[in-house]
């Protein structure tokens, strides 16, 4: 069977803590756990039937891979390097915090090789989609637009409108429609949370700075997360560490895989 025409970011699947850092860090094993994309690099794992598949190891507490290099403490508080997380805890110890040189050096080490392999991978003549995957709560964390609010199963982002349309839209807003009609077809079993939807375009708005950056070349960038509550069976508690459910998981990538595979075979209709 031929690769699929697609390349896959993963970009906070990642849960390694550079070794000189580690003392300063201040999360349990739980906050780091929750604070990632859990298991997205496993649900995703489609390396060898895709173009290209690129997935972080550093954990997105230490360098978030999907926010700007110039947002950064003191500038802002929760950007490439965050002083606390989604839910208000710190990340570093009291006087752990990366000091002005560290952070430079964090993101020489980890998110500017990141970004540069995806521009080159992006650009091979066999990629003509690529797809930013990630998982989003299941809930809204605070301080988030949508705080406590329920979230979509699926939530597609262009950079567009609701609709997918606009100057700023990074892929074909039709494409963005086929891929949510895919997902609701093959996860009709699950339900979406009370008071929201299955599928979502570019609502809630959530991080965007892979497609800012990449999505106006040569190839067509979408954004693709997940709700964990897909794959989680208590996702509200975040004060634990769930056991993993491979099998789960499993049966997961086998049906992402199946939503790929019949997207694919349908690029070229919006790719034109």
């Amino acid at each position: 069977m031929p690769r699929l025409p697609l390349l896959l970011s993963i970009p906070h699947g990642g849960a390694m803590l550079p070794r000189e850092y580690a003392p300063r860090f201040a999360l349990t094993a739980a906050e780091l756990f929750h604070e990632s994309d859990p298991w997205t690099r496993e649900i995703f794992a489609m390396g060898e039937a895709v173009q290209g598949r690129i997935e972080a190891e550093v954990a997105k507490a230490v360098v978030d891979l999907n926010c700007e290099t110039t947002l950064v403490p003191p500038k802002v508080d929760s950007g490439a390097i965050k002083r606390f997380t989604a839910f208000g805890r710190p990340i570093w110890t009291e006087d752990g915090f990366p000091t002005s040189e560290e952070m430079d050096r964090l993101l020489d080490r980890y998110h500017r090789p990141y970004h540069d392999v995806l521009h080159r991978t992006s650009n091979r003549g066999g990629v003509r989609l690529a797809i930013d995957c990630h998982s989003i709560y299941a809930y809204g964390p605070p301080g988030a637009p949508d705080a406590e609010q329920a979230r979509p199963l699926f939530v597609l982002g262009n950079l567009g409108d609701e609709k997918g349309e606009g100057a700023r839209a990074t892929a074909p807003a039709g494409l963005l429609h086929l891929l949510g009609e895919l997902l609701e077809k093959e996860f009709q079993d699950i339900e979406p949370l009370p008071g929201t939807v299955k599928v979502a375009v570019n609502a809630p708005v959530v991080s965007n700075y892979t497609l800012r950056r990449h999505g106006k070349g040569r190839t067509p960038w979408l954004q693709l997360s997940m709700n964990r509550c897909v794959y989680l069976k208590n996702p509200a508690d975040v004060t634990q560490v769930p056991d993993s459910d491979r099998e789960g998981i499993s049966q997961l990538r086998r049906r992402l895989f199946s939503v790929m595979c019949d997207l694919s075979d349908r690029l070229e209709d919006f790719l034109q």
